[in-house]
């Protein structure tokens, strides 16, 4: 596994975001299916889990200079990404396709706290695009190597795991390589090279199903999720496993020292009033959005490892920020770091 991150390593961050997307967010005061519903906010900004992980980053830190983008981007809607990454003052290098990007929209139900999220469509890249992403990730591995990788999000049709999976495998050996994706993940997991792996409840047992029946037609709520983490992580040799479960526990297993942790979240809902400072009160109603909340926890908590905290304390910090993200409606990513800090107070962690 690769060296353990220290304060005084560069802050470098490459960030493989191949699947970007136009992101619309639309409030309504109530939806009504089969009816003309109009809208009472909207906001057009990033998405993508990449560069969703590049907007928390910068939200928790005021910059996100030391995060390179590396992107597929085509048609209007590419453009439209790009302007919107120009106007936060990203940093990225654009691999172009003749295909649109997709657009995503989420529509936010403020009577009933429901979120819908509708993603369009992506169409298959061509092969010379994979290609070329595939190359110039390699070039900056080896030629301006990053002190951290960062995989987020699924790959584009065309995109194939073992493509990333050759990417990973030309790292320098200080490169620490970090996993927020679950789509055709088997073959860059079978490299043995992740050094933390983040997923949902899900995810990890999307994962484990197909190495072991008894996880098939799992629920979450089914299984020993602290044991699902070790059981993956020792079967790739992955040095972090943390697990995310929306509003409940949250588990983190250190298979290197060979330690699990549990994380329980406060209640959001019934504190709401009290974490969302008054500057914020327009948002009103009693509503949730977790959308990006993922992202900001492997923004937050990477960064932090970057500055040399422990793991567990990361951990817990970037789950208080994702918490923190869930109430502000839109757009996405974006929390009150009062609140942030609230959270993490009442985030009780135990060793299991």
């Amino acid at each position: 596994m690769s060296p353990e991150l220290t304060a005084a390593t560069p802050r470098s961050i490459l960030c493989l975001a191949p699947n970007p997307a136009y992101q619309i967010t639309v409030l309504f005061d109530e939806i009504v299916l089969g009816d003309v519903n109009r809208a009472t906010q909207q906001t057009n900004s990033l998405g993508g889990k990449g560069q969703n992980f590049a907007v928390a980053t910068k939200q928790f830190l005021g910059t996100a200079d030391h995060v390179l983008l590396l992107q597929i981007l085509g048609g209007p809607t590419g453009d439209q990404i790009q302007a919107l990454e120009d106007q936060q003052g990203f940093s990225y290098q654009t691999v172009r396709s003749q295909l649109p990007t997709r657009t995503c929209t989420t529509c936010l139900d403020a009577r009933s706290g429901e979120m819908t999220e509708m993603v369009g469509v992506s169409g298959t890249i061509d092969a010379a695009v994979e290609v070329e992403y595939a190359q110039a990730a390699i070039d900056i591995l080896q030629n301006d190597p990053p002190r951290v990788m960062a995989l987020c999000g699924t790959f584009p049709p065309g995109l194939c795991g073992e493509t990333m999976a050759r990417i990973i495998l030309q790292r320098r050996p200080d490169t620490l390589i970090f996993v927020d994706a679950v789509k055709d993940i088997q073959p860059v997991l079978a490299t043995r090279c992740i050094d933390i792996l983040k997923v949902n409840s899900t995810e990890v047992l999307s994962i484990l199903s197909s190495l072991d029946m008894q996880y098939q037609a799992k629920r979450p709520a089914d299984v020993d999720l602290a044991q699902a983490a070790v059981t993956l992580g020792r079967h790739f040799n992955i040095g972090v496993v943390a697990v995310t479960d929306g509003p409940e526990t949250a588990y983190l297993a250190d298979i290197r020292k060979n330690d699990c942790w549990a994380f329980q979240l406060p209640d959001l809902l019934a504190q709401r009033t009290e974490l969302v400072d008054k500057a914020n009160a327009h948002y009103g109603q009693l509503l949730l959005n977790p959308l990006g909340a993922g992202d900001t926890c492997s923004a937050v908590m990477l960064n932090l490892l970057l500055d040399g905290n422990d793991i567990v304390e990361c951990f817990a910090q970037g789950l208080a920020a994702a918490s923190a993200s869930c109430l502000v409606p839109m757009p996405n990513c974006v929390f009150e770091k009062s609140a942030m800090q609230k959270i993490r107070n009442q985030i009780n962690i135990a060793k299991l």
